[in-house]
């Protein structure tokens, strides 16, 4: 769980960095702007989808805390931070901050792990058995509930690795726990999610939205706490927008490990 940069980071696009600049932060290069330049191109919307699932983040903490009683969070592949770390619900006692980019991790340290009841991580969702027994998680308290963020982050990984790390969240969390997951869709523009996938493939990341079902099959062992099924990540327990308005292209989804409903 080294955090040191590769000899070529700063040289080639990050998907936290080019994320960051679609979101409008400034913790990014010339390198991730370009980059994401011409991802706009093929999709205008992107900025907007990167909003919209930045904001699903806080409602959901707020939910957590509220409707569940979850005072005690992970955020996997947490991306670089944002004002709206800042401002957790007060109901929130704990959030360890998780993410495989060393640039991110480190960064996390510096500007979340300061504040009360934070700590990051550099860890990565392909190897669950060391992020789970990590220090920093391991001292979260297993009698109580626990709730997770998945937000954006199985678009990035195989089936296989998604369904891996899925299992092992579903085997350790305690009873009471949920997950909130977050992920690109084909359904809404699969022409233009073709054009992304293959504009990231240029600088060798792979990037795979995937169907409802596909996702749907992904979260298949797991309790789904919301009645109907995936909605996009704007209209999650919200009135449904115009699909000409609802630039998501990405569906919400609330689950729990076990049978429990909220």
């Amino acid at each position: 769980m080294t955090s040191a940069l590769p000899a070529d980071y700063f040289a080639t696009p990050s998907v936290a960095r080019v994320q960051d600049h679609l979101d409008g932060g400034t913790d990014n290069y010339l390198v991730d702007r370009e980059f994401a330049h011409g991802l706009r191109a093929v999709a205008p919307w992107l900025p907007a989808s990167v909003r919209i699932n930045r904001a699903h983040g806080p409602r959901i903490l707020t939910f957590f805390a509220r409707e569940l009683g979850i005072d005690q969070v992970i955020d996997l592949g947490c991306g670089l931070p944002h004002d709206d770390h800042a401002s957790l619900p007060d109901a929130v006692r704990r959030i360890v901050y998780v993410d495989h980019d060393p640039g991110v991790a480190a960064h996390a340290r510096m500007s979340l792990a300061e504040r009360h009841g934070t700590a990051a991580l550099h860890a990565d969702l392909k190897d669950m058995p060391a992020l789970l027994a990590a220090d920093r998680v391991a001292r979260l308290d297993r009698t109580r509930p626990i709730g997770v963020l998945l937000h954006d982050v199985l678009p990035w990984i195989s089936d296989e690795a998604a369904r891996t790390a899925l299992a092992a969240l579903k085997g350790w969390l305690p009873p009471g726990s949920a997950l909130s997951l977050t992920h690109a869709t084909t359904d809404t523009a699969p022409d233009t999610m073709a054009g992304l996938a293959a504009h990231y493939a240029r600088a060798s990341i792979v990037f795979r939205p995937r169907t409802r079902q596909q996702i749907q099959d992904l979260v298949r062992p797991w309790t789904a706490l919301d009645e109907g099924g995936p909605a996009t990540t704007a209209s999650w327990r919200r009135p449904p927008l115009h699909p000409d308005l609802d630039h998501s292209h990405a569906y919400a989804i609330l689950a729990s490990p076990g049978d429990r409903t909220p």
